[in-house]
């Protein structure tokens, strides 16, 4: 390594080929191998992230502002804040893994940033000088012969600073903060070539009960001695068992049991193995979650509610008495260890969901806070209960990436305790200490629909990754949404040329891109990773220039969608439950363009098209309402889509693997079109386009999809 730093000048574009490398206190920084190096280890950084480091470097301890930053780091690309608080992020979590401390990144607000380091400060010697004042830059003096008062006065101003010492110390030990949990350390428990997940722990932590199985509907639930021994499976029916919890006597494991069309059925199973029994059923919904309440026969699962909505219903199993106590869209339900009460979040068209506590005795509930929902990426947010009941820990994601939240239950600020660049859901924490999630190995790409069944997917564009939301311009040229270099950025790739990034949003979702009727625009939905609720949309040229933004509160469904004229915007006001066209000259100016409840309105110059969220089916309703097909899921989020007279309906479910029908607009049956292997129609969904110089059906392929249970150590300091 050469470690000889001739400086480069502070204002040019970082290449990070030509930098010299550099020492940073005990660390060795070679930016053309994108390595730092310490005590023998290295660790690879993004470009990105590099680069902000150097310019950093560079600045010797002064302040570099962000505008110098995406100068600099960005060559000058319009990108969003996230992109740079995510790379100065990084570098604070390296600097927090180096137990010497040597480099920390000051914020300035409203300025920049600051790199300090060992390299970058003069420490003068602070002295005390005859008045008595401190004094950074005097030197010590030599006292006179004849001054006799001198070490006396001496003596009382550091009796008196030892005095202020202890007194600061007293005070600053009446006034701690109150201990956080933190995760000092992760590893790997169970990850097979199958899919394992929903972790559960025994009530003496000594086992984990989950779920495994080849794919999403063949699950069965397994348990594990965590001090050594192979896994007992204790569910063999033909069902797709998921939910495992515990009784408190760690003898049986209440779950739930699906197939396809029928309500869920509630199970409970001895532990370690023996026969499960039937003790109930859902009214309606063939998907749940269930929790033990601890010391009791109680079982709360969420499920249709006897007016119709949905919400969380209590089974006793001493009785068979059920009865409904919370109403609204609800999943993730953990009851806290000492019994006493139930956090479980709630769903809306939000990028949010609320995390919510129920007192079990009272029935009082309150908000603990929002947390961000993934953008189509198909983990779920989760929660759980601290050991000593006192806190709620949930996931929150961005972009591909998770972090878990502590939320204390006596109304202190919510603090973030573990990050990684990994889906992260349902979180089962132990009496020991230990913390169990579901971390998720994905990676989708973009492919092309096949006339003729076929087996695997036909990939486009092999990157690693999460690509997201292709859409087309009228000359083919092809927009969408990929985390492959590190952080949420739009790409574009123009016909016969290679994908190039338009828009760094670090650590921003991303979803929705549109292109305008004529391509030179081009629209996304952003969500900030500072924003709790709504969302921003933000309209780009071509050349990623922006044209235009505005906020609001959520994406709906099937929308964003460019009016005919590509003078305005179709988005969702959850507000009024309606769709309103946007004036992209003017956002303020909004009107409704269909009655409310209708999502994914699409204006056409053949009619204005729409889906519901309550039921499924595609209509036309411009003049009059017409149902064109049932089969259009109820609640499908990417926008809808046209190949000439045709609808496209996604049939990802269907037997024989996932499918695209065509739907005549002038009416008549439907037919299968394309095969699309790899589509997903639950949870995340896959997103379709069409290309309109060729014709070709692109459309979003799951090509790795696996989830793995790691265990985390939890301490409280």
């Amino acid at each position: 390594m050469n470690l000889e730093n001739p400086r480069s000048p502070a204002d040019s574009v970082i290449d990070l080929a030509h930098e010299a490398d550099f020492l940073l206190g005990g660390l060795s920084v070679s930016p053309s191998s994108r390595e730092v190096t310490r005590g023998g280890e290295r660790e690879a950084l993004e470009p990105r992230v590099m680069q902000v480091l150097v310019a950093l470097h560079r600045a010797q301890g002064a302040v570099v502002s962000r505008d110098d930053l995406i100068a600099r780091c960005w060559e000058g690309r319009i990108v969003g804040e996230d992109a740079i608080n995510r790379a100065i992020w990084r570098l604070r979590k390296l600097a927090e893994a180096d137990g010497d401390a040597n480099f920390t990144i000051e914020t300035i607000p409203r300025v920049g940033y600051r790199l300090i380091s060992a390299s970058h400060e003069t420490v003068l010697p602070l002295v005390i000088t005859e008045t008595g004042s401190p004094d950074p830059v005097a030197l010590p003096k030599k006292a006179p012969a004849t001054a006799i008062s001198m070490p006396s006065r001496r003596w009382l101003i550091a009796g008196a600073l030892i005095l202020a010492g202890l007194a600061g110390s007293a005070a600053a030990w009446l006034l701690r903060p109150e201990p956080h949990w933190t995760v000092e350390s992760s590893r790997p428990f169970i990850a097979t070539l199958v899919r394992e997940g929903e972790p559960a722990f025994s009530p003496d932590g000594k086992m984990l009960a989950y779920v495994s199985g080849p794919d999403v509907m063949s699950n069965k639930i397994y348990v594990r001695n965590l001090a050594g021994g192979g896994a007992v499976k204790i569910t063999n029916a033909a069902y797709d068992d998921h939910s495992p919890s515990w009784s408190s006597d760690g003898a049986h494991i209440a779950y739930m049991a699906r197939k396809p069309g029928e309500p869920c059925h509630i199970m409970i199973a001895t532990v370690p193995a023996g026969e499960a029994r039937g003790v109930g059923r859902c009214r309606m919904t063939d998907h749940s979650s269930i929790v033990w309440q601890p010391n009791s026969s109680l079982l709360y699962f969420t499920d249709q509610r006897d007016d119709g909505g949905f919400g969380i219903a209590r089974l006793d199993l001493d009785t068979g008495a059920r009865q409904d106590i919370v109403k609204g869209d609800t999943s993730e339900l953990h009851i806290s260890p000492d019994g006493k009460s139930l956090a479980y979040l709630v769903h809306n068209l939000s990028v949010t969901v609320q995390l919510k506590v129920r007192d079990l005795t009272s029935g009082k509930e309150r908000i603990l806070g929002n947390i961000r929902q993934p953008a189509l990426t198909g983990w779920l947010n989760s929660d759980a209960w601290s050991a000593d009941s006192k806190t709620v820990l949930a996931t929150s994601s961005s972009g591909s990436s998770s972090e878990i939240i502590a939320f204390p239950l006596d109304g202190g600020a919510p603090y973030r305790i573990y990050a990684a660049a990994i889906g992260i859901s349902h979180l089962s924490a132990s009496v020991s200490g230990l913390l169990a999630i579901e971390s998720h190995i994905s990676r989708k790409n973009l492919a092309r629909a096949s006339r003729a069944p076929i087996a695997q997917p036909d990939i486009i564009d092999p990157a690693s990754g999460i690509t997201i939301s292709p859409t087309f311009a009228p000359d083919g040229t092809m927009s969408f949404t990929s985390d492959r270099s590190g952080s949420s950025t739009i790409w574009i790739k123009k016909p016969g040329a290679v994908a190039v990034p338009l828009f760094d949003a670090g650590f921003a979702a991303l979803s929705g891109g549109k292109f305008s009727p004529d391509g030179t625009r081009l629209s996304v939905i952003i969500t900030p990773i500072t924003k709790q609720n709504g969302v921003t949309i933000k309209v780009l040229t071509a050349d990623g220039a922006s044209v235009a933004s505005f906020d609001i509160p959520s994406p709906g469904l099937g929308l964003t969608n460019w009016t005919p004229d590509g003078k305005g915007l179709i988005v969702w006001d959850s507000r009024t439950h309606r769709a309103v066209r946007v004036d992209i000259a003017d956002p303020s100016r909004r009107e409704p363009v269909a009655p409310p409840d209708w999502q994914g309105v699409t204006i056409r110059g053949n009619g204005t098209f729409a889906t519901r969220e309550d039921r499924p089916g595609i209509w036309r309703i411009d003049n009059g309402i017409k149902l064109l097909n049932g089969k259009y899921r109820a609640g499908w989020g990417p926008p809808i889509v046209f190949l000439g007279d045709d609808v496209l309906i996604p049939d990802f479910s269907a037997p024989g693997g996932p499918r695209i029908l065509a739907q005549p607009l002038a009416g008549g049956p439907d037919r299968v079109l394309a095969y699309a292997p790899g589509a997903e129609g639950l949870g995340y969904q896959s997103r379709m386009t069409v290309n309109p110089k060729t014709g070709e059906i692109i459309y979003v392929a799951t090509v790795q999809s696996d989830t793995n249970i790691d265990l985390l150590t939890l301490a409280r300091r």
